[in-house]
């Protein structure tokens, strides 16, 4: 009788969740916590054009860590890793409560943005390995809603902690939560780790790196000191150079740290597309709505938070609940549509802002965002996990989370852009000779704008510019609003719905394709019920696991062809060479969902020896040509050539060239054997 999985147990795994929770909270809130603050800092230490840079650099080192981390944890273990997160993000909040200056403080935000890029895909990376897909969709949404409270918490206490006190202490406040996270982890995180072979992607980390970084900084500069400064086009030109670059390395590294094979599979593809643009407009909306709130509005930066409230309360709500509906009914793509159309709607009421508008209107505005955020937040990961092997679940997770991560940061850079070149031209423009005669010694200070103390110190006329120079420059934010949303949504429509799994491997699996069932462009075809071409073609899949086990037992001394063919496919390693053969065909044999994983990633690695064009050595190939010649002289009839398919994951017809050329090996050991005799 077929071995059933275990039911699924939370309890087993809670205080592991918790710990989890705990460390993405901690994440989490470090983004929002600061939105309030930034104003203030930003006028303490000098330059409006600098004013993104306290979120942007953190955005930015994310995004360059997360892909890196989430490919050497699937290599030296994730566990690992996340602890290295949590050290690294906590010493930088120290270290960002100590800064003297603005350059220092950006350094710490550096430190931080690296924690947080291994802190943020690894959360939902482990849970993908602790929690099967079909309840991972509650999970997920409680984790959202963890998130959401801190959007919640974090401009209320952000702009409490700003009033009452020094922005110093929004950095300092972290570290206990911090730490009760570490302390969790070390003690009741224990999660298998794939037992996988693998090499580091030098080449593609020092590419993505400089290509990202100057690509993000170009772009941010661009606004700041003009798009045709020599310094600018070089920062683009080295970007653009160096991802291109990057790209060309990642189709052809032996271990990518961002697998190009992950965009063959369209699920993966349209929830980047979808998740990308939702975050450029989420994050240019919480940076840049206590923007509009403090220096049109003229609310402090505690009101500011607080008009936040009402829009991360609705997020993380739904979230909530649109876990629960996606755990009952197995759906979600209709919930992360629907959250698309809402946040269009939110992007659209945006546009009715302006220097005259109210705070409940804002409130309204981004309210509705929020719904539309929190609806479809997490349905883009849950999509994403369901639709990749397990040993892909880090790689594909923080190549989402990359994506994400760019979006962030482009969001906030363009962002800033808008609202500093609009606001620079808008003052200009409605400095009148009267005004200008009213203008302090040393200048007019954009900077005023967004504190109130040196408001007061201005003539009323020209504060009135300044805000309403403003406005308009926060207008000019808001029309990207709707484009972004509409792109989003456009992603989002395209992704193929697929049923979400019960177990890692479902027990339904068994009469169907195995190979089919774990290869990375099988969900873009529906799982149905068994038909009778189904039925074969699995039969035919058992067929092929024993062919493998009888292959290997055929590994002996009087088949040498065979031998040194099979210890290539172990590297060099006849020993592993075995394994490989004897592990794969009996993850085909088997209806086990425990023993089927735990023989993927050998099928998976013989798999991927059969799509290379050259499976053996030179001289192991002369070897069966040779044979192949003396075979020649013989009548053996028309010869076939079998069919290539290159696709990545546990690729059923990789399998069958590398089981080809294996039986070329034993067949030319044969026919050595029998023509010699004549």
């Amino acid at each position: 009788m077929t071995k059933q999985p275990a039911p699924f147990e939370f309890a087993k795994i809670r205080w592991a969740y918790f710990g989890l929770v705990i460390g993405m909270f901690t994440a989490s809130i470090s983004q929002t916590i600061v939105g309030p603050a930034i104003p203030r800092i930003v006028a303490e230490l000098g330059g409006l054009a600098w004013y993104s840079w306290l979120s942007t650099i953190v955005m930015l080192v994310s995004a360059v860590v997360t892909p890196i981390s989430g490919k050497l944890s699937d290599i030296f273990g994730r566990r690992r890793f996340y602890v290295i997160g949590l050290l690294l993000f906590m010493l930088g909040s120290v270290l960002s409560g100590l800064a003297f200056n603005f350059a220092f403080l950006i350094v710490a935000r550096t430190i931080q943005g690296m924690g947080m890029g291994i802190l943020m895909p690894l959360s939902q990376t482990i849970l993908g390995v602790l929690i099967p897909p079909r309840q991972r969709g509650k999970y997920q949404g409680y984790m959202g809603a963890v998130m959401g409270a801190s959007q919640v918490a974090g401009p209320l206490l952000g702009g409490w902690i700003t009033d009452v006190s020094s922005w110093r202490w929004l950095f300092y406040i972290s570290m206990p939560v911090g730490l009760i996270a570490l302390l969790i982890i070390l003690r009741h995180l224990h999660i298998p780790e794939e037992s996988v072979r693998g090499k580091i992607d030098h080449a593609g980390i020092s590419t993505m790196t400089v290509g990202v970084s100057a690509t993000l900084l170009g772009i941010s500069l661009g606004g700041q000191d003009g798009w045709s400064e020599p310094h600018v086009l070089v920062l683009l030109l080295v970007g653009l150079v160096f991802l291109a670059a990057f790209v060309w390395v990642e189709r052809r590294a032996e271990e990518p740290i961002v697998p190009m094979y992950l965009f063959r599979n369209s699920i993966f593809t349209f929830s980047t597309v979808g998740a990308f643009f939702m975050n450029m407009s989420m994050m240019a909306v919480l940076i840049y709505v206590p923007v509009y709130a403090q220096g049109v509005l003229g609310v402090s930066a505690t009101g500011s938070g607080l008009i936040l409230i009402p829009m991360n309360v609705v997020l993380f709500a739904i979230g909530i609940v649109i876990g629960q509906l996606t755990t009952k009914t197995g759906r979600y793509k209709e919930f992360a549509v629907a959250g698309a159309v809402v946040q269009v709607l939110g992007a659209l009421l945006m546009l009715r802002l302006g220097a005259d508008s109210s705070k409940l209107e804002l409130v309204l505005a981004t309210s509705v965002l929020g719904l539309g955020y929190g609806m479809a937040f997490q349905i883009y990961v849950l999509a994403v996990q369901n639709a990749v092997q397990r040993r892909d679940l880090g790689v594909a997770t923080s190549s989402l989370q990359f994506v994400r991560n760019i979006g962030n940061t482009l969001g906030t850079a363009i962002a800033g852009t808008i609202m500093t070149t609009h606001l620079m031209s808008g003052i200009k423009d409605r400095l009148t000779p009267e005004l200008e005669a009213k203008i302090p010694t040393g200048g007019l200070n954009p900077n005023a704008v967004l504190n109130p103390g040196d408001l007061l110190y201005l003539p009323t006329e020209l504060a009135h510019v300044l805000r309403a120079s403003l406005g308009d420059a926060m207008h000019a934010v808001f029309l990207v609003l709707p484009v972004l949303t509409m792109l989003s949504l456009a992603g989002t429509l395209m992704i193929k719905a697929v049923p979400l799994r019960d177990t890692f491997t479902q027990p339904e699996d068994k009469g169907s394709e195995l190979l089919d069932a774990t290869v990375m462009s099988a969900p873009d075809q529906e799982r149905v019920r068994l038909s009778p071409e189904d039925s074969l073609a699995r039969s035919k899949e058992r067929i092929m696991g024993a062919h493998l086990i009888l292959l290997a037992e055929q590994v002996r001394d009087d088949n040498p062809i065979l031998r040194d063919a099979v210890a290539e496919f172990g590297n060099g390693d006849l020993a592993r060479g075995l394994e490989i053969l004897r592990s794969t065909g009996a993850m085909l044999l088997s209806e086990d969902p425990a023993e089927i994983d735990a023989h993927e990633a050998f099928a998976v690695e013989l798999s991927k020896r059969g799509r290379k064009e050259r499976m053996l050595s030179p001289e192991m190939t002369k070897r069966l040509n040779d044979v192949a010649q003396l075979v020649a002289d013989r009548p053996t009839g028309q010869p076939t050539r079998p069919r290539i398919d290159t696709a990545e994951g546990i690729d059923g017809a990789g399998l069958r060239r590398a089981l080809l050329m294996l039986d070329s090996a034993l067949v030319a050991d044969i026919a050595t054997r029998r023509w010699e005799r004549e």
